[in-house]
């Protein structure tokens, strides 16, 4: 008589991978084959829920998944865990639900048409891209924070981006080796810039930092991670995948442009919601002024010494630039739609909070 194949419930693989990343000895979870076939079996389910069905309820457990695989391979803290950095069941399970994160993207977020391939054609091309196009109708959190966001909204705002702008621009580097002659230059002017110049009271993460703690907020690394809703953590997951595999690396030169691009027109509006709720400390509104004017340069260095170099030596690599560029957008859309949908209906944006 057979022993029955070992069975796991995919909507608990998050705390399962959380087990093992904490782990500093063995762990009977990844050393049992059993066990670790059927953690990679409830992967693919979770996969299959998530990306191939668009399920939110899954969405969540998947993505936390594949934040904490992340972190642990190049975010977290030196000190944090390290055992499992390189077990194969771990790498697979991430490349699973990879690899279904990219098709989910592929599926929902295609190009409009192909893209110019020449930079002068290219280069108005991409900004309306980036900047114009009615892509995905959806709310826009501008106008909602321009004219009715409160400051405890805006610190619930601060807290979930903290994941990103506590280590900015951290994920970026990861593509420097796959650049060559002026793009790399300008990608480094770009990432220098974010890191101060070496100065650490000038990096811009230290600079969100002390925004952080003007306004009441924990500044460790992801301490606000249980409490960040899945569509924040799908924008970092997107980072993570494209900085990470060599073959879709050149998304993210799109991703960056995209960021660099939208950041002013953002960062006012953040501006003008802190003037609305009578927030003056400069150490508050400093994060944001840095960017209206840092990312104006920020987004021609993107274009002009990064993309488009790359285009010249290589066209074909505009339609991978470009899907950066929509991808971006679409992540960013979820990211809005979760805040309004939360905001305008009076009830708090993060995870285990009451409306």
């Amino acid at each position: 008589m057979s022993t029955p194949a070992l069975t796991l419930d995919p909507m608990t693989v998050t705390s399962v991978v959380d087990e093992a990343l904490r782990a500093d000895g063995p762990c009977p979870l990844l050393d049992d084959p059993d066990r670790a076939t059927a953690l990679l079996h409830a992967g693919r389910e979770l996969a299959r829920r998530a990306f191939d069905q668009d399920d939110p309820a899954a969405a969540d457990p998947a993505h936390r998944v594949l934040y904490a695989l992340g972190a642990q391979a190049g975010w977290s803290p030196v000190d944090a865990p390290r055992e499992r950095e390189h077990d194969l069941t771990l790498l697979e399970l991430r490349l699973v639900l990879e690899r279904a994160f990219e098709a989910q993207l592929a599926r929902v977020a295609p190009l409009p048409e192909d893209p110019p391939t020449t930079p002068q054609a290219l280069r108005p091309w991409l900004v309306e891209l980036a900047l114009e196009r009615d892509l995905f109708p959806g709310p826009s959190m501008g106008a909602y924070y321009r004219e009715h966001a409160t400051l405890d909204q805006l610190r619930e705002v601060v807290a979930q981006r903290s994941l990103f702008f506590l280590k900015e621009p951290d994920p970026w580097s990861q593509v420097i080796p796959t650049l060559r002659g002026p793009a790399k230059a300008g990608l480094l002017d770009l990432l220098l810039d974010e890191y101060g110049w070496g100065r650490h009271d000038q990096m811009h993460s230290t600079v969100y930092a002390r925004m952080m703690e003007r306004l009441g907020l924990e500044t460790t690394y992801d301490h606000y991670l249980p409490r960040t809703a899945w569509p924040f953590l799908a924008g970092l997951n997107y980072q993570a995948m494209i900085g990470r595999h060599r073959r879709l690396c050149r998304r993210m030169y799109g991703y960056v442009l995209l960021v660099e691009a939208d950041s002013p027109g953002s960062m006012r509006n953040y501006l003008a919601a802190y003037a609305r709720a009578g927030v003056t400390d400069p150490e508050i509104l400093r994060f944001y002024e840095l960017h209206v004017d840092a990312d104006e340069g920020h987004a021609d260095v993107a274009l002009n010494e990064i993309v488009l170099p790359v285009v010249r030596d290589e066209p074909a690599a505009a339609p991978e630039i470009a899907r950066g560029v929509v991808e971006g957008r679409y992540l960013h859309g979820l990211v809005s739609a979760h805040l309004h949908a939360c905001f305008t209906a009076g009830r708090s944006s993060l995870v285990g909070e009451d409306a």
